[in-house]
């Protein structure tokens, strides 16, 4: 038996399309993202902040279906709740201090990986932006989410 696969090519809304394609990338990003999100969540002890990460999963999922195409928004309102998150944990954090070492702890690592991988997911996105168009408000979203994430390690980091 010959199989013909497709190597090259995966299903998306509307067809198949080349795993190299600039949508398929960010996907992976933002999937992975998720996935690391989620792992923290097992470690957080703070059951708001535990749903806070919880919500954000929820809207990486949203966001990727606008993206493919298909149902799901991300718009001011989420941007607005996020930085009411950041300003909860910017204070929280306390006044900026300079150059943080990322990670003196073990969550403050766990936070800035977050951090880096939605940098990366964030800079898939202006790929995805530049080739096909698309949501400031996604690019937006991304930014201020490696805000919240970098707060939060500082929340971990600067206790020691």
């Amino acid at each position: 038996m010959t199989l013909k696969p497709e190597p090259l090519k995966t299903d998306l809304i509307g067809g198949k399309t080349l795993k190299t394609d600039e949508k398929v990338e960010f996907f992976g990003q933002v999937d992975e993202l998720s996935a690391h999100i989620m792992e923290v969540t097992h470690y957080i002890d703070d059951v708001q902040t535990e749903m806070e990460l919880r919500k954000i999963v929820n809207l990486l999922s949203t966001m990727m279906g606008e993206v493919a195409g298909g149902f799901g928004h991300i718009g001011e309102k989420h941007l607005s709740e996020l930085l009411e998150v950041i300003a909860k944990y910017e204070e929280l954090a306390g006044p900026f201090k300079g150059f943080v070492v990322p990670g003196t702890t073990l969550m403050g690592a766990r936070f800035h990986i977050l951090r880096t991988i939605t940098r990366r997911a964030e800079r898939a996105y202006a790929r995805v932006f530049e080739k096909y168009g698309g949501s400031e408000y996604i690019f937006e979203y991304l930014n201020k989410m490696s805000t919240l994430f970098y707060a939060i390690a500082r929340t971990y980091d600067e206790k020691e």
